[in-house]
Parts: C-alpha cells; structure tokens; sequence
C-alpha cells in the first residue's frame, strides 16, 4: 500500500491510500465468497454454483462494498501507523478510484490538538493591591444587620424597602394573561423583582386597598408581551417594614460567629472576611491575565471540528439548565436579548478559550511531572467528609467514577499554584 498525505485545514488531515493491486484482488475474492453463500440458484446448493452462474446473479454494488469493507480496517490502520496523525473523532472515508484491479481510499482524519508554548515562568504580569476601604467594612457590618432583620406588620403607607403582601392578576386588552396572576405573594418594593413601573406604583399604598397598576412591558421581554400596555388589579393585604436590630454587643455576640464577642470584633471579622474575598478575586483575575498571555505565546493546532463540538456542548448545558428552570429557549433569548447566532459565537469562543486553557495547563503538567497521588485523592475525600460530616465510605460512594474528575481537579489546581509561585 502507498500513502499520501494531505492538510486540509488546521488539525484535519486527508489520508490517501493506494490499496496494492495483489491485496485489493483477494479483498474481492473474500468478499464474493462471502456474498456467494447468500445466492440461490436453482439445482445447486448456496455457494455450490459455477462462479459465472453467481457473478451473473450477484449485485456488482454490494459485491464492491463487501470487498472495501475487508480491506477498510488494515487501509486505514496503515494511513495513520505511517502518517502518524490519530484521530480523535470519527473518520469518515471517500473512494477516490476503483477498478478490478486498484483501490483508492481516502480517509478525512481530524487529530488531536498539537500545542507548543512560549515561555511560562518569570513573566511580569503584575498582582493588584488589596485595599480594603473603612466604608467597605462598615457595607458589611450592615449586612449583618440586614440579614437578620425581621418583617413586622406596618400602619399606614407603603414605602420603598417595605414588603407588600398581595393579590395580583394582569390584564393586555382587558384579557387576562398566563403567569399574571398570583394570591398572597410577598413583593419588597424596591428590589426590582417586578418589570419596571410596577413596584413604583404600590408606593403609598395601605393594606386593604385595590389598586390598578399601568406598566409597559420592556422590548425585550416575552415575544407575546413585548412593549405592550397592562394593567394590573391588585389587592394589598398586608404591609410589612424590616426591623433592624440594634448594632451593639449583644447583637455582635449573638451571631455565632468566630472570635466575634463585640462590635469591634465584628468589624475585625468582617475586614477579615473581606480581605480573604479580595484576595481570592485578585488571583482569579491574575490567574486569567496569566493564562490570556500563555495563550498569546502559546502556538495552536486545533481542527475547528473540536471547538466547535465543545461549542455545543456548552450550549446544550445552557438549554438543559433553561429548561429546568422553567423557560423556553425563545423566552431565554428574549430576556438576555440575544439571538441564536449570538449565542453561537459566544460559546464558540469560550470553547476556544477553555480548550487552549485546558492544552496550555496539561503541557505544563507533562513538563513539570505535576501528577496527583493516591494520598492526595484521600487527604481531599478525607475533608469533604469532615464539611458534610458523612463517612468517607459514603462520600466514596457517591462519588463513583467521579472520583477520577477529582483527581483531575486537584491536578488542575496544582498547575495553577505552580503558575502563580513561578510568576510575577
């Protein structure tokens, strides 16, 4: 057999096979044999008649096919033990010339990725100061006080901020429509839940009240709603107002929390908390600056093929997670008010981006010999089963065969430490 070998795009190869002219007579011989056993003609067993009587009733098509597919297999391991270049999806094939006496197979191969970095220690990519404001700290005190505060009934007028507890049921043309009606539901005026105008409107309103509420609602909103005018008849029951507790010791105390016995201790607490924020954002946003330049210096062979499978994939993910929190793929596209080829483009370049991740972080691996042990695997199971408080038998269990994408993740984090002490 003669090969040849020709690039087609990037990480797609066309294997060219020239079947020898001896090999390609005793594929046709094993594949009439074959197809001989299956002809009936009368006066002789199956496979017994002179070979004219059964060439004569054999399809010339299928006696063809039967003999490609007896040499397809040795064609095809010859194109890529010779060439080298080994598929990672399904081949397909094409025959380029046929005879009684030559075969021609070409084969469409897309290989795996081919990476070759740049350099990927001593780069200056720079780290961001962690500045922790006063004004911060205080943000987060408060929001302790806001976490624990507590909904009470209010006299009097509704305000921003207060909580209304009500009937509602939206009319468009004095016809009411689907998924506009709700009894009893507690709307916080002012948190935006609501299309805009709505919540405004309940301002000043007092509990046994009826009121009707105009909106229009936005351009980018359900196809059958878009920029139309509604009304909504509503009912308020009930008005609520948050209380507050008091900032003081007892309050600081009664969190629960870690060395927090005071107001002043929770102030330190919180500066803790936010600082460990701080600085876990400032490394993701180094580690991404740091990847975003190995990817420029880094060379890339991938077929279009795979990115855009992975495209789809991620994609697919999105329509299954729309899909279970009610939505349909037209209602999704009409509240992020994207169309299909938007979404298209977009994962297509996070697949990009995620795949030349994925290449540039396991050659890096594979150079620095960054592999995960089996003591490593434990020490992680060990603690997931102190945070769940389980067996770690159990946590075993449930992790089945995704015990392997934890060991991956543990490797993939090991790389990403190794990058960030070995940067600037």
């Amino acid at each position: 057999m003669k090969l040849n070998v020709t690039k087609i795009e990037t990480g797609v190869y066309a294997l060219e096979v020239e079947v020898g002219s001896t090999k390609w007579e005793e594929a046709r011989a094993k594949a009439f044999k074959k197809l001989a056993q299956e002809v009936t003609i009368q006066g002789f067993r199956k496979g017994k008649a002179p070979e004219h009587l059964i060439k004569a009733k054999m399809d010339p098509a299928k006696e063809l096919e039967e003999a490609i597919k007896v040499v397809l297999d040795d064609a095809f391991q010859f194109a890529i033990k010779e060439s080298g270049h080994y598929p990672v999806t399904q081949p397909s094939y094409d025959v380029v010339k046929v005879s009684d006496k030559e075969l021609t197979l070409k084969f469409s191969v897309v290989t795996a990725p081919v990476v070759k970095l740049g350099a990927y220690k001593d780069l200056e990519i720079g780290h961001e100061p962690i500045d922790v404001k006063d004004a911060a700290v205080e943000a987060k005190v408060q929001s302790y006080l806001s976490q624990n505060a507590e909904l009470t009934l209010k006299e009097g007028a509704a305000a921003l901020g207060d909580t209304v507890v009500l009937d509602f049921e939206g009319f468009v043309d004095d016809v009411a429509f689907e998924g506009g009606k709700a009894e009893n539901h507690e709307l916080e005026l002012g948190s935006g839940q609501f299309i805009p105008g709505f919540e405004d409107a309940l301002v000043g309103a007092v509990a046994g009240e009826n009121r009707d509420v105009h909106v229009t609602f936005p351009e980018n909103y359900h196809e059958n709603l878009k920029g139309k005018k509604a009304v909504f008849k509503t009912k308020i029951h009930e008005i609520k107002a948050k209380q507050v507790p008091t900032l003081d010791d007892t309050f600081a105390a009664s969190l629960g929390l870690p060395n927090v016995s005071d107001v002043a201790s929770l102030r330190v607490h919180a500066l803790f908390e936010l600082t460990k924020e701080a600085e876990s954002n400032e490394r993701s946003a180094y580690v991404e600056k740091l990847l975003a330049k190995l990817r420029e210096t880094t060379e890339f062979e991938i077929a279009e093929d795979i990115i855009h499978s992975e495209g789809h994939h991620m994609q697919h993910q999105l329509e299954d997670q729309v899909k279970a929190q009610g939505m349909t793929w037209d209602q999704y596209k009409t509240a992020t008010g994207q169309n299909d080829q938007e979404i298209h483009d977009r994962f297509h370049e996070e697949a990009r981006i995620s795949i030349q991740n994925f290449l540039i972080t396991s050659e890096i691996a594979k150079l620095e010999k960054i592999e995960v042990t089996d003591a490593e695997v434990d020490f992680e199971v060990s603690k997931m089963a102190q945070t769940y408080q389980m067996e770690e038998k159990k946590i075993r269990e449930i992790l089945g065969d995704n015990i392997n994408n934890l060991k991956s993740d543990i490797r993939q984090r090991r790389i990403i430490d190794f990058l960030v002490e070995n940067n600037k």
